[in-house]
């Protein structure tokens, strides 16, 4: 008898524990843990955020919360979600794996399939409209998203957050919507860089509407920063229908620089204001906090930024496209996001003592 070698690849665990469709969910829930952080770590030093960040509706007459009241509201919010979204997540990824390993119940069982697709969506519906019970200001900003309003600073404050926060989810979201799409058809050709585009145009369109309403020729400079996750997207579009892999590894890598150091640029020195590191100062202005934190955020965001190139250097060899576990970038830049968060509302406190 012929011996036949055997190859087993092993799986990552992160893969079983939280499979892509399924990630989208944990990930705005860890989100949601990490705005709590962030109110507890800001409240160190002395920085109310309830100042610098509109909670309540524009035509919410009501006293808008102190600090300490978000921190209270924000902890009881995170975990009375997380009783609901934890175990709901427990038995959509045991119903995950068996339709991953069981192809006849998977293709023949019809309510096995719909309930499979279904509980992610019913996941996603569950934190959606809670939050929006819980947090009007959410449902106004995402009713007028795309019409950002400039005026008062602390709102504008409010879209910008939750705008560059979806740019931070978009990966996530396109293996959420192809896989529940899946409940009413086939998956949709390149629907995953429609669905990826979407937050990137919305903050270009808003950064168009504050130089059109203000004037601001940063805006300009700003809509170019998210115009360059375009180019990456059409490359991946472009190699997928010609099927060139050339174009994929040559200019994607051009493009993925750019956008990275364009991006870490204005991190820092746009939305940070930290203008004076080469002169030996983080700013020219006060900083809130001791100047090892501030080294510390530039560090790991310019890490997480370049994420792709150490997976190219170390990770590329594996056959898979990380370094220490499925998905990771997707957490890491969740994480990024909520380090962005802390020093972009520092920057806001800053100028609001500091007006010019």
């Amino acid at each position: 008898m012929e011996n036949k070698e055997i190859t087993i690849q092993s799986v990552p665990f992160s893969t079983v524990l939280i499979p892509p469709p399924l990630r989208l969910n944990i990930l705005l829930l860890s989100a949601i843990w990490l705005w709590f952080s962030i109110l507890n770590f800001l409240s160190r030093y002395q920085v109310d955020v309830s100042s610098i960040v509109r909670i309540r509706d524009p035509h919410d007459m009501h006293i808008a919360p102190t600090h300490y009241q978000l921190q209270t509201n924000a902890r009881n919010f995170a975990t009375s979600l997380t009783k609901i979204i934890l175990p709901l997540h427990l038995i959509s990824s045991i119903l995950y794996y068996i339709f991953s390993q069981q192809t006849e119940v998977s293709n023949n069982n019809v309510p096995f399939n719909l309930l499979i697709h279904s509980l992610p969506l019913v996941g996603l519906i569950i934190i959606s409209t809670t939050i929006i019970r819980h947090v009007p200001i959410i449902k106004y900003c995402v009713k007028r998203l795309i019409l950002i309003e400039s005026k008062p600073r602390n709102l504008r404050t409010t879209y910008i957050l939750l705008s560059d926060s979806l740019t931070s989810i978009a990966k996530p979201l396109i293996d959420f919507t192809l896989f529940t799409s899946l409940l009413i058809s086939e998956p949709i050709t390149h629907f995953d860089l429609f669905i990826a585009s979407l937050p990137v145009l919305i903050r270009i369109f808003q950064c168009l509407r504050e130089y059109y309403i203000a004037g601001n020729k940063s805006m300009l400079a700003n809509a170019m920063k998210y115009c360059c996750n375009l180019p990456i997207l059409i490359c991946t579009w472009y190699s997928r229908v010609h099927d060139s892999k050339m174009i994929k590894k040559n200019y994607e890598l051009t493009f993925l620089l750019i956008n990275s150091s364009y991006s870490f640029f204005w991190d820092v020195r746009m939305d940070w204001l930290l203008d004076n590191i080469i002169n030996g100062k983080l700013r020219r202005s006060k900083i809130v906090m001791p100047e090892f934190v501030y080294q510390v955020a530039i560090f790991i965001d310019f890490i997480i930024r370049y994420w792709w190139v150490w997976i190219r250097l170390y990770g590329g060899n594996s056959g898979y496209i990380f370094i220490f576990f499925d998905g990771e970038l997707q957490y890491l830049e969740v994480l990024r996001r909520a380090i962005w968060v802390v020093f972009k509302l520092e920057s806001e406190y800053v100028i609001n003592l500091f007006p010019k």
